[in-house]
């Protein structure tokens, strides 16, 4: 008997982007580089999270029309940067998510709450965290504790002081008293990937007639 299970697939659109209308502040972004080593090692490690066909290995979070904070592992920081960056990027993919009623305010108190993170470290030992838990043993072993194995090397390799891109994402929303503890942001937010955060169903509103829609200023 074959008991696999397909995985959905949608249909991606590529559309450009155009700042109030299909992205904002507060909005989170989420993007695969296809060409990247690094890119393709996190969505290995990740793709248990995965529910559809589309990847994603990287978070960052809208600032403003041109501006975003993200936790980078090339510089070693949470930096600020133009997102003409990840636009314009040759083989990348960028996908945007809308938390759930977000407003002015919500957007303003996201951004607000990552001020202080720019230029803080990146958390290296985080992201073993999720390549041990991500891996086919990691997988076996957290059966055995009961799914726990992620929280328990968390406790162990996570830095407060440092970041991985979802994390920070992850913390930014967790901080508003609107998604705290709602959806995925009932786990620590050092052990939730870039997939597990792209998939949430609770946090963000739902794609429309199940299309994802990707970014280019190529278009």
């Amino acid at each position: 008997m074959n008991t696999t299970v397909e995985t959905p697939k949608f249909e991606i659109t590529t559309v450009a982007p155009v700042y109030g209308q299909n992205y904002n502040k507060g909005y989170i972004g989420f993007t695969y580089t296809n060409s990247s080593v690094v890119s393709q090692g996190i969505a290995h490690f990740t793709k248990w999270a995965r529910m559809s066909d589309i990847c994603v290995s990287h978070a960052l979070i809208v600032t403003g029309e041109n501006s975003f904070i993200e936790a980078d592992a090339s510089q070693n920081a949470v930096i600020e940067g133009n997102l003409q960056h990840h636009f314009d990027a040759p083989h990348r993919q960028i996908f945007f998510r809308k938390p759930q009623e977000l407003n002015d305010e919500i957007a303003e108190a996201i951004v607000q709450i990552l001020r202080p993170e720019v230029g803080k470290k990146y958390d290296f030992k985080s992201i073993l965290t999720q390549a041990l838990s991500g891996s086919f043993a990691g997988r076996l072993c957290d059966r055995l504790l009961q799914g726990q194995l992620e929280n328990k090397l968390s406790e162990h390799l996570n830095n407060p002081e440092k970041w991985i891109c979802s994390e920070l994402a992850a913390y930014a929303l967790d901080e508003q008293p609107k998604y705290k503890d709602r959806g995925i942001l009932k786990r620590p937010n050092a052990t939730i990937s870039p997939q597990e955060l792209f998939e949430d169903s609770v946090i963000f509103e739902p794609w429309k007639e199940g299309k994802f829609t990707q970014y280019s200023h190529g278009n």
